[in-house]
């Protein structure tokens, strides 16, 4: 069974007449016939009873007719639907972003969003996670991916979806006399080993501080830097040791730049990562496009 056989049983159905169903498709008679013909064959009925130069439409005929209309009406909106989605593909997409989100996730995805809508013009503003909420709370941004602060609550204009979870991990330079372990207990943590810190008030440095609270630890040596990338140079130059978000370290763990160790009870902290939008507004459709994009590339390993 084909579209062409349906279409061309529904011309004769509505001309009345095999003659004037291929005038209307600009086909041979003997097509036509033959088209009828193979689609009876395909259902196992009879289409039509022919008598002499007439015929009338069976019961089954009838059936069919009914059904095939409404599949040629789907087929013949496709090209519609594909032109509107095509325009509606095309225009700006303001994103924010947390700096670790922003660093770290966002780039892959953003390059296969490209691939698949190079049309899109998108804009990524990145800073703290507060002003990006704030951000898609007035407007100004219609998504963001932040890592999310507990404070935050759900509220009437913005929604959180959690996307991915953030972990810590124990980072060591090569040549650290505590990265041939194969496990590092915490209170190992205080003595000779100068900890480096994200800035205070930052969302790691509530998690790693956290930690240390949980299993009783006061670094005696505390060295602050400002961001992950400075934290990761400061550990590879063997200034210290940090506790660091995994998602930023993948590129220097694999290289051989820095050494993770297990650090017992580590795993118990964590937070998420998670995608605002405003609450009470369903996503047009380059917002769809790039949420279903975002969630089908965050990986396995720290999908929520």
């Amino acid at each position: 069974m084909t579209i062409q056989q349906l279409r061309t049983f529904c011309s004769v159905v509505e001309e009345k007449s095999f003659h004037r169903a291929a005038e209307r498709l600009y086909m041979a008679q003997a097509s036509v016939s033959q088209q009828i013909a193979a689609l009876e064959k395909y259902y196992s009925v009879i289409l039509f009873i022919r008598n002499g130069r007439s015929f009338s439409i069976t019961p089954e005929g009838l059936f069919l007719y009914k059904w095939a209309k409404e599949i040629l009406s789907l087929v013949d909106m496709v090209p519609d639907k594909i032109k509107e989605l095509h325009k509606q593909s095309e225009g700006k997409l303001v994103l924010g972003a947390s700096t670790l989100a922003g660093n770290y996730i966002l780039p892959p995805i953003l390059k296969k969003y490209k691939e698949i809508y190079p049309k899109v013009e998108l804009s990524v503003h990145t800073g703290y996670g507060n002003e990006m909420v704030d951000r898609v709370r007035n407007g100004t941004a219609n998504l963001a991916l932040v890592g999310k602060n507990l404070n935050w609550v759900n509220e009437p204009n913005v929604k959180f979806q959690p996307i991915a979870i953030d972990k810590l991990s124990l980072i060591v330079s090569r040549g650290h006399p505590l990265a041939e372990r194969e496990i590092v207990y915490p209170q190992e943590l205080v003595g000779p080993h100068t900890f480096i810190h994200s800035r205070p008030g930052s969302a790691m440095r509530s998690m790693v501080e956290d930690y240390l609270k949980q299993e009783n630890v006061t670094p005696e040596s505390i060295l602050e830097m400002g961001n992950h990338e400075t934290i990761k140079r400061a550990v590879e130059q063997g200034l210290g040791i940090a506790l660091i978000s995994t998602v930023c370290i993948a590129h220097e763990i694999a290289t051989g730049q820095l050494v993770n160790i297990p650090l017992l009870n580590l795993n118990k902290i964590s937070r998420q990562f998670i995608l605002v939008s405003k609450r009470m507004q369903e996503y047009n459709y380059l917002e769809k496009s790039f949420v279903d994009t975002l969630i089908s590339l965050i990986p396995p390993a720290i999908k929520a």
